[in-house]
Order: structure tokens, then C-alpha cells, then sequence
């Protein structure tokens, strides 16, 4: 009650308030992406196979890399709570998302392609959504001067989210490298396109900043930016005609940054100070190269524009996505501005999933039967009741195996029709060799293909003989890949095909995963068995691919980094080897007592190899089920997004409150 109350009381602060998530990736509803596949089949004659390629290539369009499903997650978990308390008509018309409809390029693969059809699919996208507005903006920026820009919303989404279309600056999300002049380009248009759509709805009325409620903080407007890319639509940041004007008064600005390599924290050139119009009172936030540690070799008169500066003297307040992450941008990223770094004391603002959007439908059925049968109205409360009722628990367990066995059958018909690539062995083939996938344990380590996350880490022990004869008698199967994101991504696929080449029967337990986005993840996802996170030290912030599995029952393998060691609950066994507590396997780290200059710190291959080979063991004995339902457990009660949303909505209110008392 006490946290509920507590909540409450937040919510009451910023009643009234309007919300705006600022966020360059955003992905469209899977809603709507099953819609544009249906209309594909139905309406452009397009093949089931060529469907889903073609809605599979535009999902990864709108994203610079891994699946870009965290935003939207949050949001609903946004909306979900606040629909609770505020009722729908209420939240939706104080929750806004702006977002870009990206063109042309998919960041680390190239130009996007279609099959099937003649009319190019961005374009079919496009007369799908509604078209809200069309702006004419000058740049004057990159040899770009008037460009027309439309904004459209998702017909099957009753959220206010709102994504930009100008295929001649948003042709590509995150192009180039990290200091690339056009960036700076998108982040002016994206700030004209959304500060001047914020002031006509203010004005024609659509956006209200006056209603009948005394407790109102009718004129603030909250902007919660994603990274520092964002940044520039704050209206104090850039001097021109929004920075002066009375309807951005009274802003209170939260920056959510969710990674904490270079390649997500862009800098510009110094030159772009002026271009850009930046604010004069950030003059010292040009800074020389050389005084970063990243750039010691580099001219000294080389300078940037330091957007991490900038943010961190904008933001009223900072947050991370995992407790880990909070205190790395504590003490180095935001170290200047440490004070602001919050992290919610009572329900944390760890990131999680959405469980309604990634949980399969046969664990979806099973836990709302039991949630009838037990009485129960929220997560905890069902699993506390399963907790105290021995019988009641194991019925749950026995038939939430069940349910499992058919989200994996259906991830395995789906992995032969080609959803996730082409596959080196049929189904004829599977049954000359009396191989039952499914009956085999399944490791999914399948992320953004880049060296951080450590998929030649794993290649590196699959490729160990005595490792191999291990998989080969516990008839592991080892899932890597993902979205390429570079030339890292090209080599992994090699050696999986080199380890092939040199052992056949290697294909049945080796399987790399080349096309993985967010129109096909759930069903991974909902059909592995076990999930793994592996990077190196300090690089993740709060990685979400887990939770998606966990809410599926998956106990988890993965590194004590960003957000896991706040769900991953290292196992227990009775005398008799037996589990009785625990939802994971914890990987470790190389040893650390005298590393390398300068060298990252890996996960460590002997590790890894152990706990692949304990989790087998665990997957053929009655082990299994109590780690399934202590993953479940755990995901809903924890990993639920709706969690982070309801610490995130604390932190807005205590924003708003110390902006009151100022």
C-alpha cells in the first residue's frame, strides 16, 4: 500500500503535465506491423516468405541498431499505469512520442530491399499511417536548404506517437560515424519539426494547458529526451524563435541515456557550433579532442561540440536503465553533473519488457487461468499465492512446460520455413539423423552483432574440441547472430561456417541466426530454452533481450553486467543436487589481477563452457521446471516494464516538485 500510495502521490504532481518522449528510434506497433504483413498478402499478392521479409527489412529500417523495442515498451508501460489512475482519454492526451521515419539505409547492412512487390515498401508504409501534418523547413545545412517534412500516426496504436518522414535528411538513422556532419542535420530538423508541431496543437487548442483541476501543473511540459542526439530540441539550446517563445516557458527536461559506448554518445565539430546556432551560453562546451581519454592522439587544435556538456546542463535530471548504469554515468559519463543522476528508490527505473507484447499466447492462457483460479489481481500476488500452495505451484509448473513445448515447436516450424534465414539442414534431414530439435536444449545468445557482446567469445569455445564432444552428447544447440552492425558481424558468420566446414554434424548444433529483427524476435524469444547476455565489463547498460525470454519462462546465462545482476538469481541445490532456489547461471569474468594495458575484460571461456554444460544437465533432469518457473517469476514480478515506468513517473514528479520550489 505504501508503494502505491507513493505513486499516487507522484502521479498527482504531474497531473496535468504534458509528456513528450523525444526518441530518433522508435519502432512502430507490432500491431500495425502485422497489419502491413497482411496487407501484403492480401492486397500486393505477395508470398507469406516475401511478407515477412519485406515487414521484417522495414522494422529494422527505423533502427541504428538491436531491436529498438525498449522506447515503445516503456511507453505503454507508460500509458499502462497512467491509464489506471488518469483512465485512457486522460493519459493518451498527455502522453506524446516523436519519433522518424527513416528512408532508405538499415545502419550496418546497406540500402533496404523488398521482394515480391513493385511499389517500394517504405511507400506502402506510408499510405498505411495517417498523414497528420506536412512542413516546409529551412536548413541551410549540408548543402541542404527547403525540405518538405510529414508527420503521420499509426492508425492501430491509440497512443499520441508521431513519426517524421523527409527522405532527403532522415535517410538513414545514426549515419556515418559518431561526429558525422549530417546527424547534426537530422537533430536540427527533428528539433524545427517537433517544437513548431508542439506550439500550433498548443495553440489551435489539440494540446490543453488549462483544464478545471486547482492541482494542475498545467504549464509545464516535460521533455524526455533519449541520448544526446536529442538534445538540440530542447528550446533553450538552440538560439532561434523557440528558445524566446512563451510557450516553452516552463520545460522540465529528464535525459534517458541508454548506452554508454562512443558509438551512441555523438559529438559534433566545432564548426557546427555556429552553423547549428547553438546557444552562445554553451561556448564552453566546445572542447579540444585531446582532453578526452578516447582521443589523446588526434591534432590539438581538432575540437568538438560536447553534447554530454550540453545535456547534462539542460537536464533537470538523468537516469539510466539499470542500477550499474546509474552509477557509471554518476562517475564518469555525467560525473560534472553527478547531482542530477537519480536513480528511484522504491520501484527503481531498471529496464525491463513489456510482457503483453512478448509473452507467447499459450503462457499468456496459463497465466490468466491460474490468475482466476487463485483470485489473484496483479503478478505478485499470483505468484505468491502459487508460492504458498505446494500442489497448486507444480500443477502451474507441469503445464507451464507444456505451454513452453509449443512455443518452441512453433519457433522450430518457423526456423524451417526460413523466418530466420536460410538454414543449413531440412527437415528430411532431421529425420535421417533422428534428430528431434525439440527435445534438444536450446541457447539463444543472439544480440546486435558487435564485439562488445561477445558472440566470438562464444564462437571461441564451440570451436574447442573437448567443448564440441560435450555439446554433441548433450545435444546442445547454440543459437548466434542478430543484426549486423558492421564488418564484426561478417566475420562471426564466417566462422560459424568455417566450424561447419570442418564438422558437419556441427550444423545441428550450430546455428547462426542472419535475419533477427523486431517482427520476428518474440518467436525466438518464446521458444528458447535458455537466454544469454554476455558482454564485456562495464560496456552493458541495461540490456532487455533476457527479459523477453524470462517472461517466457528461460532462465538466464549471461555476465554480471547492466541490469542482470538485478534478475538473475544465482541457483541453490539441496544434498541431492537438486534446485531449490535461483532463475540463472552466472558467467565470470577473465581474472582480473593483472590485466592488460588497455585491454577490455572478457567473459570467461572456461566459465561459459561450465555453465552451458550445467544448464544441460539441468535441462535433462527435473531441475528445469523450478528454474523455468523461478525465470517467470521473476520476469513478470520484476522485469516487468511497467516497473520502470512507475520509477520513472516518481523521478518526473520530484523533477516538477524541485522546479516548483526553485
Amino acid at each position: 500500500m505504501e508503494k502505491e500510495k507513493s505513486l499516487i502521490e507522484a502521479l498527482e504532481k504531474i497531473r496535468g503535465a504534458n509528456v513528450f518522449i523525444l526518441q530518433m528510434e522508435y519502432e512502430l506497433s507490432q500491431k500495425f506491423l502485422n497489419e502491413i504483413y497482411n496487407k501484403l498478402i492480401k492486397f500486393k499478392n505477395c508470398s507469406d516468405e516475401d511478407a515477412k521479409y519485406n515487414v521484417g527489412e522495414f522494422s529494422k529500417l527505423l533502427m541504428a541498431g538491436g531491436l529498438g523495442s525498449f522506447k515503445p515498451d516503456l511507453v505503454n508501460g507508460f500509458y499502462n499505469v497512467l491509464s489506471k489512475y488518469w483512465g485512457r482519454i486522460e493519459s493518451r492526451r498527455h502522453l506524446h512520442v516523436f519519433g522518424v521515419l527513416y528512408a532508405k539505409y538499415i545502419k550496418g547492412e546497406g540500402i533496404l530491399t523488398s521482394r515480391g512487390i513493385k511499389k517500394e515498401i517504405v511507400n506502402i508504409v506510408r499510405e498505411s499511417l495517417d498523414r497528420v501534418k506536412v512542413y516546409k523547413e529551412e536548413i541551410n545545412l549540408n548543402g541542404m536548404k527547403d525540405v518538405n517534412v510529414e508527420v503521420y500516426m499509426n492508425p492501430f496504436s491509440e497512443l499520441k506517437e508521431y513519426w517524421l518522414y523527409c527522405p532527403e535528411i532522415f535517410h538513414e538513422a545514426y549515419c556515418g560515424t559518431s561526429d558525422d556532419d549530417f546527424r547534426a542535420v537530422q537533430s536540427l530538423l527533428y528539433r524545427k519539426v517537433v517544437l513548431r508541431f508542439i506550439k500550433e496543437q498548443i495553440e489551435d487548442g489539440f494540446m490543453k494547458r488549462a483544464d478545471d483541476n486547482k492541482n494542475a501543473n498545467n504549464n509545464v511540459l516535460l521533455f524526455s529526451t533519449s541520448e544526446v542526439n536529442t538534445t538540440l530540441t530542447i528550446p533553450s539550446v538552440v538560439d532561434d524563435a523557440y528558445k524566446h517563445d512563451d510557450v516553452f516557458k516552463n520545460v522540465i527536461v529528464h535525459h534517458y541515456n541508454h548506452t554508454i559506448v562512443p558509438a551512441g554518445i555523438p559529438h559534433y565539430h566545432d564548426y557546427m557550433f555556429s552553423k547549428l546556432n547553438i546557444s552562445e551560453e554553451f561556448n564552453d562546451a566546445v572542447h579540444h579532442l585531446a582532453s578526452f581519454g578516447d582521443f589523446q592522439d588526434t591534432p590539438e587544435n581538432d575540437k568538438i561540440v560536447d553534447l554530454v556538456e550540453i545535456t547534462g546542463r539542460v537536464s533537470n535530471v538523468i537516469t539510466g536503465c539499470s542500477v550499474m548504469h546509474t552509477n557509471v554515468l554518476k562517475e564518469s559519463i555525467f560525473e560534472k553533473f553527478k547531482e542530477k543522476v537519480a536513480y528511484d528508490d522504491i520501484y527503481g527505473n531498471s529496464e525491463g519488457a513489456y510482457v503483453e507484447r512478448w509473452q507467447g499466447e499459450e503462457i499468456k492462457a496459463l497465466v490468466e487461468n491460474y490468475m482466476n483460479k487463485t483470485g489473484a489481481n496483479d503478478y505478485e500476488s499470483l505468484f505468491g499465492s502459487l508460492e504458498e500452495n505446494p500442489l497448486l505451484k507444480k500443477n502451474f509448473t507441469d503445464k507451464l512446460l507444456d505451454a513452453k513445448r509449443k512455443q518452441k515447436e512453433n519457433f522450430i516450424n518457423e526456423l524451417m520455413k526460413g523466418t530466420f534465414g536460410k538454414m543449413n539442414f531440412s527437415s528430411e534431414e532431421l529425420k535421417k539423423e533422428n534428430i528431434e530439435l525439440l527435445n534438444m536444449p536450446f541457447f539463444t545468445f543472439v544480440r546486435r552483432l558487435v564485439s562488445y557482446k561477445c558472440a566470438d567469445t562464444i564462437l571461441d569455445v564451440i570451436g574447442d574440441e573437448k567443448f564440441k564432444r560435450k555439446m554433441s552428447k548433450n545435444k546442445a544447440v547454440i543459437f548466434i547472430g542478430g543484426r549486423k552492425f558492421d564488418d564484426y558481424g561478417k566475420q562471426q558468420e564466417k566462422r560459424v561456417k568455417e566450424i561447419i566446414s570442418k564438422d558437419p554434424m556441427m550444423k545441428y548444433h550450430l546455428i547462426f541466426v542472419e535475419n533477427y529483427h523486431v517482427f520476428n524476435s518474440h518467436l525466438l524469444n518464446q521458444g528458447t530454452d535458455f537466454s544469454g547476455m554476455l558482454s564485456w565489463k562495464g560496456k552493458e547498460a541495461g540490456p532487455t533481450g533476457y527479459a523477453k525470454a524470462q517472461i517466457n519462462g528461460a532462465p538466464t546465462i549471461a555476465t554480471p553486467d547492466g541490469v542482470i545482476p538485478e534478475r538473475l538469481n544465482l541457483i541453490k541445490r539441496n544434498e541431492y543436487m537438486s534446485i531449490i532456489g535461483g532463475n540463472g547461471y552466472l558467467v565470470e569474468y577473465e581474472n582480473e589481477k593483472f590485466p592488460a594495458q588497455n585491454r577490455e575484460i572478457l567473459p570467461d571461456k572456461i566459465s561459459l563452457a561450465e555453465k552451458i554444460e550445467e544448464a544441460c544437465s539441468d535441462y535433462k533432469s527435473g531441475n528445469y521446471g523450478v528454474l523455468s518457473f523461478n525465470a517467470l517469476k521473476t520476469g513478470m514480478t520484476k522485469s516487468d516494464v511497467r516497473n520502470q515506468a512507475k520509477g520513472l513517473l516518481r523521478i518526473w514528479a520530484n523533477a516538477v516538485g524541485n522546479s516548483e520550489r526553485k
